[in-house]
């Protein structure tokens, strides 16, 4: 295979974004050949479009990525890039819809209206070969996010502000994780959790209305929205859970189980008891109450 070049690449951008750009430079970032063929990542600066990965080299399929959302640096690209290409070379008889959610989500608990969306797209890549095969893809993954939006949302969320409209996907997941994710300790979580949100919708948006899309660009709006639900479900989980937050008082492990509490007469919890399983050492947590609009009922302070 021949080496690209500025031209192949910067014609392959343009051409992508339907002549919306112009692509202002683009160089080779990094390479790599870890896996027995040569693979290039190209840094592309465009006029209109934001800044983009793209990805090409020996038997593998250009294809690009945007910087702003998920992949922020060439290895990420690289790695995405090369795994979404491995998944499509198995043989159908290999591809189950479910292990493949299951794998980019890290088996993460989703719920089962959810769960059922992403199995009726993540069946239909497997076999969608049309321009309009690739338009119903996009559609069908613009649906499971507002019903991502459904599921994240409640209206007490927006406070005194207004209430968002009912496919207002983007303002939904913007009032959850302002309700959520709050403090500067989670500033950079929020951010990074913003830009793959508005990327996903977008891109959605994006492969509904072309007529330009292949193969791989639907494949990876797929796998976006398929990251997104296992993002916002891993932010539920870890909201919830009572043990997340905290560590051994002596050694700093994360390492803690339940081994005992103290409750009221009403059932709440007072202490709460955490056993270290690397050091042994227990760790005391007193609980205060909040305002019933704080997203913890209650707060959590390390006495021990």
């Amino acid at each position: 295979m021949e080496t690209r070049t500025f031209e192949d690449v910067k014609k392959y951008v343009e051409w992508q974004s339907q002549g919306k750009c112009t692509v202002l430079s683009a160089k080779t970032e990094q390479h790599f050949n870890d896996l027995g063929v040569d693979v290039y990542v190209w840094n592309v600066k465009t006029d209109t479009d934001g800044d983009w990965w793209v990805v090409e080299g020996d038997n593998v399929p250009m294809n690009l990525y945007p910087q702003s959302a998920y992949y922020f640096g060439a290895d990420e690209a690289y790695s995405f890039h090369m795994g979404l290409m491995q998944r499509m070379s198995r043989s159908q008889e290999d591809y189950n819809p479910e292990d493949f959610i299951n794998g980019v989500t890290l088996g993460a608990e989703i719920a089962p209206q959810l769960f059922r969306k992403l199995k009726n797209i993540a069946a239909l890549i497997d076999t969608a070969k049309e321009i309009e095969d690739f338009q119903s893809i996009g559609v069908q993954c613009r649906e499971t996010l507002i019903e991502l939006g459904n599921h994240l949302y409640n209206p007490m969320m927006a406070g005194n502000e207004d209430q968002p409209q009912a496919s207002n996907f983007k303002r939904k997941c913007e009032l959850f994780i302002k309700f959520y994710l709050r403090g500067s300790e989670n500033s950079d979580y929020r951010n990074i959790i913003k830009k793959l949100t508005e990327a996903t919708w977008d891109y959605a948006n994006k492969i509904t209305h072309s007529r330009s899309a292949t193969y791989y660009e639907v494949s990876t709006c797929t796998t976006l929205c398929i990251s997104l639900v296992g993002v916002y479900e891993n932010i539920l989980q870890k909201v919830f859970d009572p043990l997340s937050q905290y560590h051994c008082s002596e050694c700093q492990s994360k390492k803690l189980s339940i081994s005992g509490d103290d409750s009221d007469e009403d059932g709440i919890v007072q202490k709460l008891y955490l056993h270290c399983e690397e050091c042994g050492a227990t760790t005391q947590i007193a609980f205060e109450k909040n305002d019933e609009n704080s997203p913890t009922y209650i707060t959590g302070k390390v006495i021990k």
